[in-house]
């Protein structure tokens, strides 16, 4: 008798063992494209596996241009489900080449409707403002005063004590040029882009870089958006945020449905999530300015009070002659 117990043990295990390999077998995966900052890939992970862990999340990640890039060349042969925090500015140029699917996620009517393409093409999950951030010890041992406005950083004394991102690579960047075009007329516009480029040190390859450059002591101002000094503020980091008193520009992080996506069911299901308040929370943690209705913080709503106007369709349109222009300006 105890021999067939043992026998029948030993017959169950591979059974049971079986399980969990089946459950793994069992799990859709999908290829989301994404320029969200790294630290905060796993957040969405994790929150996302807690309601639909049936499915499994790829990245593929780099910064806007590079990715939008890669959609655009793969839009014959798709290889992303779903687009996670790209510009919305970057989102519409893609929009108007045919490579995005509308897909209204569930509750679309919850989300600002200023972070909602008309016909759903894509959507907002937060937004942020181009802040100046300030490194405090450095600006004070150079003599420079503080600067409260665009003016001010356009004083001789600022030459070579800023950075900024490079519009042809960061989404950042060009938010930069489209608010100063859209939001001080193009003339004006375009006047205070010349006189901040005669005071830029370089023009870094990310949105991030030169918020982290200003954290780091490396430089006394970096034009990049305050949601990207939050890691730095822990340590107690010599810097601080300054929201110019001429209004600031923004832009949405945002996601979408490539058209043709290997796995257009389970995008769809990442696409729902996005726009959940699981996300929302995400948002508020992030920059303080959720698209999802009801989760911004109050810090997050006196920033978005600052923004300047921006339309995104315009944005696309003017992006190629805007970059033109610019390039020819900073290699000059």
């Amino acid at each position: 008798m105890q021999r067939r117990r043992g026998l029948a043990a030993l017959l169950a295990l591979p059974f049971a063992s079986a399980a969990p390999l089946r459950a793994a077998e069992t799990r859709r995966r999908i290829t989301v494209y994404t320029a969200v900052e790294p630290e905060w890939l796993a957040v969405y992970r994790n929150a996302f596996a807690a309601v639909r862990p049936d499915i499994e999340i790829t990245y593929v990640r780099a910064s806007g241009g590079p990715i939008c890039a890669r959609l655009l060349a793969e839009k014959d042969r798709v290889q992303a489900d779903a687009v996670l925090g790209v510009s919305a500015i970057a989102l519409e140029n893609l929009r108007a080449k045919g490579v995005l699917e509308p897909y209204a996620p569930k509750e679309v009517e919850k989300l600002n409707p200023k972070m909602v393409e008309k016909d759903n093409h894509w959507f907002g999950i937060n937004a942020w403002g181009g802040s100046v951030c300030v490194n405090t010890d450095l600006l004070r041992k150079k003599g420079l005063s503080m600067p409260q406005s665009w003016a001010d950083l356009l004083r001789p004394e600022f030459e070579d004590q800023i950075v900024m991102p490079n519009p042809r690579a960061s989404s950042t960047g060009l938010m930069f040029l489209h608010g100063f075009v859209q939001g001080f007329g193009e003339e004006k516009g375009w006047e205070v882009i010349e006189k901040l480029h005669a005071n830029m040190l370089f023009y870094a390859a990310s949105g991030a870089r030169p918020a982290a450059m200003a954290a780091q002591g490396e430089i006394p101002i970096g034009l990049s958006a305050a949601a990207f000094l939050k890691p730095f503020l822990k340590y107690k980091t010599p810097v601080t945020v300054v929201q110019p008193e001429e209004g600031i520009a923004w832009d949405a992080e945002a996601c979408a449905l490539p058209r043709g996506c290997p796995h257009p069911q389970e995008a769809k299901a990442f696409l729902d999530f996005c726009a959940s308040p699981a996300v929302g929370e995400i948002a508020a943690a992030f920059s303080g300015i959720a698209a999802r209705e009801g989760f911004s913080t109050e810090e997050g709503k006196r920033i978005a009070e600052r923004f300047l106007p921006m339309d995104f369709a315009r944005a696309a349109r003017d992006k190629e002659a805007m970059l033109t222009r610019w390039h020819a300006l900073a290699t000059r």
